[in-house]
């Protein structure tokens, strides 16, 4: 049986702020270590609960719809829409500074789980509740990654 071509990797940029705001990140543990090495590849991973099969995020030892124990790390699309989002127009990082204003998003996934993310080029778009948006992977200068948005209408290749 012929298997499906793996999905391209994201799309990667380049952190546009300034220094390199690594250090705010969560320190890396062995149980989401998973997660920002797929990103670090250009891939979007979550965590499949292995009785009920939904998708989580954050990382958590115990599937919150159905208790279950087991998982499986299993890549998504990086498609969603915007669940909510806010504007920041005070910086409280220079890290930040050269971004402002720039807006956060809470990324309903098409697989369920919602994530957080910065709206790393909303072309002329304004931010809206339901909003179809596609996940890029945004690299800060030492090398760690994070997940990021962009509207699916200036997202590589189009819409969702």
């Amino acid at each position: 049986m012929a298997r499906n071509p793996p999905e391209p990797p994201l799309e990667f940029r380049d952190f546009p702020g300034a220094g390199d705001p690594a250090a705010l990140l969560p320190p890396r543990t062995r149980e989401a270590a998973p997660f920002f090495d797929a990103l670090r590849a250009g891939r979007l991973v979550l965590q499949a609960c292995g009785a009920c099969g939904r998708r989580r995020h954050p990382v958590a030892p115990v599937c919150p719809y159905c208790g279950g124990r087991t998982f499986a790390w299993r890549e998504c699309s990086g498609d969603g829409t915007i669940h909510s989002w806010v504007r920041f127009r005070r910086s409280y990082l220079a890290e930040f500074e050269p971004l402002m204003p720039y807006d956060v998003l809470c990324v309903a996934l098409a697989e369920g789980p919602r994530i957080f993310g910065r709206l790393a080029d909303a072309g002329d778009a304004e931010p809206r509740i339901g909003m179809a948006v596609r996940a890029i992977v945004e690299r800060f200068p030492g090398g760690e990654c994070v997940a990021a948005f962009v509207p699916a209408s200036v997202a590589r290749g189009g819409g969702v």
